[in-house]
């Protein structure tokens, strides 16, 4: 059982941290977190990656500091992320940075040139947002400061800050206040 290697492990919890782009002070990073292509990844400082949850790097991913990325979230696509202080991902949550265009082309990765049309981008969330259980973040999309989206959401389109937006395709239905501290 001693030479038995577990593949991938070298991409989960703690395995991973000195492959990071860079990591900061008291980051947690669970056991069975999975993060691909560390090398362009940024944790910031106390930040936490709950087991289960996956992140593949992209072109650039970032997670700020004070943020907690939770069980099953993940980060997917070819794009960059960019994920502010303070922010607060829910379980489930699906934050993409590519998605194949479906009009015209075919929707296979390595596909011949000209087949396949990828639609990338900048998936940017502001500092104090926090998003519920389930929702779907799509590229190049902005989330402003201080926003919360409601449990099982998708959002499409930039979302103003403290706002709080719920449904599918979400909504603005209220708005919140500052913190005065």
């Amino acid at each position: 059982m001693e030479n038995l290697k577990l593949e991938g492990l070298e991409f989960m919890g703690n395995n991973v941290r000195d492959k990071l782009k860079y990591c900061g002070k008291d980051v947690r990073i669970y056991p069975l977190a999975k993060i691909c292509k560390a090398e362009v990844v940024e944790l910031d400082d106390n930040c936490q990656i709950f087991d289960l949850a996956f992140i593949y790097g992209g072109e650039f991913a970032r997670i700020g500091k004070y943020s907690t990325f939770t069980w099953y979230a993940l980060i997917e696509g070819y794009g960059e992320t960019i994920i502010g202080d303070r922010v607060l991902i829910g379980p489930g949550t699906k934050i993409l940075t590519s998605v194949n265009e479906h009009n015209g082309f075919r929707m296979v990765d390595h596909l011949p040139e000209g087949q396949t049309k990828l639609i990338k981008g900048r998936t940017t969330i502001g500092d104090d947002v926090s998003i519920g259980a389930g929702c779907i973040v799509l590229p190049k999309v902005t989330i402003g400061e201080g926003v919360v989206v409601g449990a099982n959401s998708l959002v499409t389109k930039d979302l103003d800050p403290w706002g709080i937006y719920v449904g599918n395709p979400c909504k603005k239905v209220g708005e919140r206040q500052k913190p005065s501290f």
